[in-house]
């Protein structure tokens, strides 16, 4: 079988065989990667302590039929810090599952790679609540294609500064007052501004905004409606 090399975060892990595991990963050069870990759950596995969940790790893998075989592993980063904070760890379980729910099998994506190892060292380093939560949705979105309508009402094309908008999940971003209907929901002109900032800003930049948190806090559940409206699948933490 011919052999490949990359990195990978792994996103998921299935119990295979007696001591076998799937590991799902994803990759900045072939995208989402399902491949078997042969004997990882044996105690002299060479493999064992580098396939961890949501650790960053260099690999080698064997291309097979159905799913590729790591042959060798060596890992790079492990987020130790969140490992040992149960809600710090449901962060990174929602991050894990919605690049898993939106990666493409086969195609290159180092774009969305790079914002899922952002997210986790972030959350690594402390960062936690509503902020983060919706930093992650809303860019992966924009990485996506999904990103929502905020600058101009979706209806209309009202687009001005005066204006008053409310946020209509169904249809995709924001709505001014004469096309606001039974689905618009409330959003303050602050929020919106912090949503176009979200969408494009690394966390960094996105923690140092005053009063970020209570506005993320107050429109995280508009994004949630969002997200699964227009993905079909929860958004939210478990």
């Amino acid at each position: 079988m011919p052999n490949y090399q990359t990195n990978g975060i792994i996103i998921g892990r299935t119990n295979f065989g007696e001591a076998d595991r799937i590991v799902r990963l994803l990759t900045p050069d072939h995208g989402k990667v399902s491949a078997v870990a042969k004997g990882v759950r044996k105690i002299k596995s060479r493999l064992a302590g580098h396939l961890e969940l949501f650790g960053d790790a260099d690999l080698s893998l064997a291309t097979g039929r159905n799913l590729d075989v790591i042959t060798a592993a060596r890992l790079r980063w492990y987020p130790h810090a969140l490992a040992a904070d149960y809600e710090q760890v449901n962060l990174a379980y929602l991050f894990g599952r919605l690049a898993d729910r939106t990666a493409q099998e086969r195609t290159p994506q180092p774009e969305l790679f790079a914002h899922l190892s952002e997210a986790l060292h972030a959350a690594d380093a402390g960062a936690r609540g509503p902020l983060i939560e919706l930093w992650f949705k809303l860019r992966l979105l924009n990485l996506i294609g999904y990103r929502p309508e905020l600058t101009a009402c979706i209806v209309c094309g009202t687009h001005a500064g005066s204006a008053t908008y409310a946020f209509d999940a169904p249809r995709g971003g924001l709505v001014c007052t004469n096309d606001a209907g039974a689905t618009s929901r409330p959003i303050s002109t602050e929020a919106v501004k912090l949503w176009r900032l979200l969408c494009d800003y690394p966390y960094t930049t996105i923690a140092r905004i005053a009063g970020a948190a209570d506005l993320a806090a107050a429109t995280l559940p508009l994004g949630d409606e969002f997200y699964e409206h227009h993905l079909g699948h929860s958004a939210r933490t478990q």
